[in-house]
């Protein structure tokens, strides 16, 4: 399970970055009210953990209260909730949110207790995978809100305005969006993924539906929707497998 994850980190790098600096000082005042200074100050919270117990070669864990406060405010989803339209003035703040939630998982999936050499991503997964899978949904719901918001922004832009740069960037951003969503349907047909960890990806994947539906192109809506149907066969849970065929309905227009 740990190919696809290698690529969903790579994909929301791929996403976070080449739009914003296309944004400029165009955006206004975004509707979404995210607080990035919080999550910000919370992310330090969590690398004064991490580096307490690096050198025992380990990363923190659920257990340690301090590290669920932090976590909590790094991986708020509050205001990512779909009810609330992403805007062109939400992405620079959004990118920032997005990435401190990002980096998180990241540093877990990617920690090696040697200190150097490849990291092993599946034992990784194998032994974080409640620290991980959590910033991992978050994540899917940050494409999807980050997808709304640029969708806004490239709408708003005058002809004139449009250039190579802000062209490839929205490109890269839809790119990383689909990366992103087939990573999670990898991991979601694989019978390892623990039912929870399961729940929570796709319960991501589902409320972002509306946001993925309407920002990427018709044939990448089909490519992610043929892509879900067939792992369909493979997922056993009945909740788990209807959440999956209403994500597929809503890309595909139903």
């Amino acid at each position: 399970m740990a190919r696809p994850f290698q690529a969903i980190a790579a994909a929301a790098a791929l996403m976070l970055a080449p739009l914003l600096s296309a944004v400029g000082a165009s955006a206004q005042q975004g509707a979404l009210a995210i607080d990035d200074a919080a999550a910000r100050e919370a992310l330090a919270r969590f690398e004064g953990l991490a580096q307490a117990v690096r050198p025992a070669g380990q990363m923190p864990r659920l257990a340690d209260p301090a590290l669920r406060q932090a976590l909590a405010a790094i991986w708020d989803v509050r205001p990512l909730d779909p009810a609330r339209r992403a805007g062109a003035g939400d992405l620079p703040v959004l990118m920032r949110y997005c990435e401190a939630g990002g980096q998180v998982w990241r540093s877990y999936f990617q920690f090696n207790p040697r200190g150097t050499g490849t990291p092993d991503f599946e034992a990784n997964l194998k032994t974080y995978a409640d620290e991980i899978m959590p910033g991992f949904a978050f994540s899917v719901r940050c494409a999807g809100a980050t997808l709304e918001a640029a969708t806004a922004f490239m709408q708003a832009l005058p002809p004139g305005q449009m250039n190579e740069a802000r062209r490839s960037g929205w490109n890269q951003l839809r790119l990383g969006a689909t990366q992103v969503i087939q990573g999670t349907l990898t991991m979601l047909g694989d019978p390892s993924l623990a039912p929870a960890h399961a729940a929570e990806l796709a319960r991501a994947l589902g409320d972002s539906a509306p946001r993925y539906a309407a920002g990427l192109e018709p044939a990448e809506r089909q490519a992610i929707v043929d892509a879900t149907r067939a792992i369909l066969p493979a997922v056993r849970l009945a909740p788990l497998r209807e959440r999956l065929e209403g994500f597929a309905g809503v890309l595909s227009g139903r």
